[in-house]
């Protein structure tokens, strides 16, 4: 791979980044977090009109037809400025699989809307245990007329608070899985809402008898089990993408405190333990963000990205908590108060570190891939 952005990449890069940066600055998010609702709404509809939120959507729709790579970068600086902004979910977890397997009906009904920053999407892929979506789904569809019921309960489902339509995984068969489209508002679906370590909502989605038809199956019948994983793949890719992006705001954040900062009429950026941690830190930044800059560029030109993906979110997870705990070592005491950006940098690594597995569990993936090979 050559880790060179083409100029094209970097402004659309950029472009996300000062539109991230003006519109939701350190005292906005503190505000956005005391809410219930962790959406800076305006924030979206400027990423639609500059044509982002679309930025990996087929042309067909309205969208700008790049690779996943340039969604990546976008996520990077969603996560650079820690935006309360359902990005992840609407556009990877909800939107990509639609326009990859969703029928011609879904991506006219919910495209469009995506694009234009009206519909929001996300998947429900976890049900506890290790954070990765079951091979098997213990949450059922069962036959019914025409169509089917599904019963169970999700886990830590993203995005969902403002979902119009919730991408559910269920057993449909002997060891088959079928993925249909959900709406949150449907007969028989409750939501218990928490919050991560990010202060992100994170659904708990039950399911007593919710009735769906062959028009919400996203994929064939049966043929959910590679629907998931393309999503999964896409997703673990996008948490390592977001991640780097966090810790590039810790180290520039602690860069400015310890330049500023001084002791003995000295910054304490020139004592050479201060130094050491903070170069430490830079160096892990730079692995997490090249590791997920791999896995993404495989996954756009359509390559076996396996190892790539395992390694990108164990660096996400390791890499990430030592420079997030640099972080604030460095920043002492301001580091713990509300006040102060740099607890935010915190808070979203660690919420990351956990999201679609942690890095035990990835590595436990990476060591049968290549037991396998």
């Amino acid at each position: 791979m050559d880790f060179a952005l083409s100029e094209e990449q970097t402004s659309l890069r950029d472009l996300a980044g000062q539109i991230l940066s003006e519109q939701i600055p350190a005292d906005r998010v503190r505000d956005i977090e005391a809410r219930d609702d962790w959406f800076a709404a305006d924030t979206w509809g400027e990423l639609a009109k500059a044509d982002l939120l679309g930025l990996s959507l087929p042309e067909a729709h309205g969208g700008g037809g790049y690779g996943f790579f340039e969604l990546a970068l976008v996520l990077e600086q969603v996560g650079r400025n820690v935006a309360p902004l359902p990005a992840l979910s609407t556009l990877v977890l909800g939107a990509l699989p639609i326009a990859e397997f969703g029928t011609a009906d879904q991506q006219a009904a919910l495209l469009p809307g995506v694009i234009d920053g009206s519909v929001l999407l996300t998947a429900a892929l976890s049900e506890g245990g290790d954070g990765l979506p079951p091979a098997v789904p213990a949450t059922t569809a069962s036959a019914s007329g025409d169509g089917w019921t599904l019963s169970g309960t999700k886990r830590l489902v993203p995005g969902a608070v403002h979902a119009a339509r919730i991408l559910v995984p269920a057993r449909t068969g002997d060891g088959t899985t079928t993925v249909f489209l959900v709406d949150p508002g449907a007969a028989g679906v409750t939501a218990e809402v928490n919050h991560g370590p990010n202060l992100e909502p994170l659904t708990t989605l039950t399911f007593d008898g919710v009735a769906v038809t062959a028009a919400d199956a996203v994929g064939p019948v049966d043929g959910g089990a590679d629907v998931v994983a393309w999503i999964t793949d896409r997703a673990v890719a996008a948490y390592c993408a977001v991640t780097a992006g966090v810790c590039e705001a810790a180290v520039r954040t602690t860069a400015t405190y310890t330049s500023e900062r001084r002791q003995f009429d000295t910054p304490i950026a020139t004592f050479q333990a201060v130094a050491h941690r903070a170069a430490d830190a830079y160096i892990d930044t730079e692995a997490v963000r090249l590791t997920a800059y791999q896995a993404a560029w495989r996954l756009g030109e359509g390559l076996p990205a396996a190892e790539e993906l395992a390694i990108a979110k164990y660096w996400a997870a390791d890499g990430a908590h030592r420079v997030v705990h640099a972080a604030q070592h460095l920043h002492g005491g301001i580091g713990v108060d509300t006040d102060y950006p740099v607890h935010r940098t915190f808070r979203w690594a660690k919420h990351l570190e956990l999201s679609l597995g942690g890095g035990t569990a990835h590595l436990r993936r990476l060591g049968a891939l290549l037991a396998a090979g």
